[in-house]
């Protein structure tokens, strides 16, 4: 089968295709995938080039895929050949809240091979169906970002019909951050530098639109759209660049769910806004299995569709990561195998 692997060297530039055996039959509580779409994370970028250097080579990179059961082994009762599925980004973190343990091995890291190769040999308690209505290339890209979304809004912050939620950015999991909050009956205000890509987000159900650029100081933006009161919950993406408007954005008593850190992992914070305002903050790295199949319950029921920004085919793989790494997409960058 073929594979896209750092083998010698890390760095986009040293990602290649190369042919490795394919795995065994399935044994025991195993099932063999066949991958036909995979999706790309800022994170991917980050351990293609080991940014933080924790890598071990070879390495197969990404962390999410979606793919059609093939083959199953005895005992395994949870899937059977013609599923459609995809896989829990952490191997071990199925249910109840993160622990040291669950989140030691998650896919395309050091730990555990990615899912850039054609076939896939995994315990089928790793795996998740997927909703009918959606084709392989729209379910790759559920696993870490719409998780991500999904327990942030849901599972932590319990969003609900009436709250305002403050979105940043137009990138994987901004964008189904915002879908949830709209599934949920929520008003949204969307940030981001780019006129064009807020014009797009209105048309996902963005109530309020903040050109970040224009406005630096958005969370003061954010307490005059929403009455002096603030926002319910801050979908925290930015990092350094964004926390300190974040807590100026939240209403006292809310809640900030810290979820990237493209601008910069360190930040001095105005700490009495913290204590003086009673908020929260939530840090979210993805979530359980039973995060995953209960937000793809609820995207059955709604027929919620991801937004896909482009679609590159895996002879050409690399190009999704560097698309990734410049930062201009809307949405999900996907590469489909077939």
């Amino acid at each position: 089968m073929h594979a896209w692997q750092n083998t010698l060297e890390w760095g986009l530039e040293h990602l290649e295709m190369v042919e490795l055996p394919d795995p065994p039959l399935p044994g025991p509580g195993q099932a063999l995938v066949q991958v036909h779409a995979a999706a790309s994370n800022y994170r991917d970028v980050t351990t293609v080039t080991n940014a933080f250097p924790l890598g071990r080579l070879p390495q197969i990179p990404l962390s999410d895929c979606a793919g059609e059961v093939i083959a199953i082994g005895v005992d395994t009762i949870r899937v059977g050949p013609g599923d459609r599925v995809c896989p829990t980004f952490f191997r071990d973190w199925l249910t109840g809240p993160p622990t040291n343990e669950n989140r030691l091995k998650a896919r395309g890291s050091a730990s555990t091979p990615g899912v850039l190769q054609e076939r896939l040999l995994i315990n089928a308690e790793e795996l998740v169906k997927i909703p009918d209505h959606l084709s392989y290339v729209e379910a790759a890209t559920l696993p870490c970002a719409a998780v991500t979304a999904w327990r942030a809004l849901v599972t932590c912050a319990r969003v609900r019909a009436g709250m305002t939620v403050v979105v940043q950015g137009t990138g994987g999991v901004s964008l189904f951050a915002l879908q949830f909050a709209k599934l949920h009956g929520a008003t949204v205000i969307l940030t981001s530098s780019s006129d064009a890509k807020l014009e797009r987000g209105r048309t996902l159900g963005a109530d309020h639109l903040i050109n970040y650029r224009d406005c630096p100081e958005w969370g003061q933006r954010v307490l005059e759209q929403t009455g002096g009161r603030g926002a319910d919950i801050v979908v925290e993406v930015g990092g350094a660049g964004t926390i300190n408007q974040s807590l100026t954005a939240a209403r006292v008593g809310g809640q900030i769910c810290i979820i990237g850190v493209l601008g910069g992992r360190t930040q001095e914070l105005a700490m009495s806004a913290i204590f003086g305002r009673n908020l929260h903050l939530h840090g979210i790295s993805v979530g359980s299995r039973d995060d995953f199949e209960a937000m793809n319950r609820a995207i059955a029921a709604s027929g919620m569709r991801p937004v896909i920004d482009e679609v590159v085919p895996f002879h050409k793989a690399p190009d999704a990561l560097h698309i990734q790494r410049g930062g201009t997409q809307f949405g999900k960058i996907c590469i489909a195998f077939n």
